[in-house]
């Protein structure tokens, strides 16, 4: 059974650090945009019904004397559905597959207890990473998934020798936009053209115009239907490359840090008094995930939207954060075990406008 700890680019020797204050160790991802770019349904089952009611129309005749005016005006109404897929991962961990010359986490000394007790650090470390990799797996199947998900060979997106059996669980987000865009139940009229994208090596599709950013944030603001600007939780949402190329034209343009609102205790950037969240993961995972070798696709989108209309949905809210730990004395090994039930959905397509 092989350690989940991969200590091959390490020099062990007695002089190891010893505590876990002496080690520098790489920065976990962490993933606030998960709850800041989406409302999060609880208690979704399988096949559960999402009722969306449209809105009465015209009212207000002048008054026909004793008889009153007859509205025909409907509430015409549209479903979709919750269709939750059920994931699970289980790691594993034998403390003896440790080299005994990293003195970080000690063993016991007892030879019965040798496996079975593990330091508290080492446990907390390793349930720490767990959490951080389920936060960030989460967002990027919320986002990047698609039922039809390949590899570049085989037509479809992935980067050459990607595992796609963690991308064609469910239809992400991209997958929701980029089909309705095709099929214009998103206007034309709400999808703003990112030229950039288009260019047929990374370092052409990075260099972004220097007005391309708030060109891209007055498209979407200007694209947006106006019953959209009426509801809860209004947020741009952009990659970070569209967000530097912003900062750098306000920069140029003497605006500099303008911060208009702040979120517990932190600054948030915002345009035209909307909040701007900025998707780091979004990069991340294009150019880990989707990079064919000369381009990667679609490095900068951007959506603006009520957080309401995109919800992450799970059967409940400690699906995203927790696990279940234990250690077998059979196998001589401490085991954790990840699960949850996840689905994603656009709800209307006309409280959308989209970059990409």
């Amino acid at each position: 059974m092989a350690s989940k700890l991969n200590l091959a680019a390490l020099d062990l020797n007695p002089e190891e650090a010893r505590t876990a204050n002496e080690a520098v160790f790489s920065q976990v991802y962490s993933n606030p945009a998960l709850e800041a770019g989406h409302f999060i349904a609880t208690g979704i089952q399988m096949k559960t019904q999402i009722p969306i009611f449209g809105q009465l129309g015209l009212m207000g005749k002048v008054a026909n004397g004793c008889t009153p005016n007859t509205n025909a005006g409907t509430i015409v109404a549209s479903q979709k559905y919750w269709d939750p897929y059920l994931s699970q991962d289980r790691f594993a961990h034998c403390q003896t597959d440790i080299n005994a010359l990293f003195k970080m986490w000690p063993r016991s000394k007892e030879a019965l207890t040798k496996w079975e007790n593990m330091d508290q650090a080492l446990m907390a470390f390793l349930s720490e990473r767990l959490v951080a990799a389920m936060t960030n797996n989460i967002s990027r199947i919320a986002w990047f998934n698609d039922t039809a998900a390949d590899v570049i060979a085989n037509g479809g997106v992935l980067t050459a020798g990607t595992d796609k059996t963690y991308f064609n669980t469910i239809s992400g987000l991209w997958k929701q936009i980029v089909t309705a865009v095709n099929a214009l139940t998103i206007p034309a009229a709400q999808k703003v053209a990112i030229s950039e994208n288009g260019e047929a090596s990374y370092a052409a599709q990075l260099l972004l115009a220097s007005d391309s950013a708030i060109n891209v944030l007055r498209g979407l603001y200007e694209a947006l239907p106006a019953e959209a600007f009426d509801k809860p939780g209004l947020k741009f949402q952009i990659t970070r490359s569209l967000y530097m190329n912003w900062k750098a034209f306000l920069e140029d343009k003497s605006l500099v840090f303008q911060l208009n609102t702040a979120e517990q205790g932190s600054a948030m950037d915002s345009y035209r008094g909307i909040p701007i969240v900025v998707r780091n993961d979004w990069d991340r995972n294009i150019r880990t995930y989707e990079d064919n070798g000369t381009t990667y696709n679609l490095p900068h989108r951007a959506v603006l939207t009520p957080i309401t209309n995109i919800p992450i949905g799970t059967s409940d809210e400690g699906s995203f954060t927790s696990f279940d730990a234990f250690y077998d004395k059979v196998t001589m090994s401490h085991y954790f075990d990840t699960s949850w039930y996840l689905d994603v959905k656009l709800l209307e397509e006309s409280q959308i406008a989209v970059a990409y």
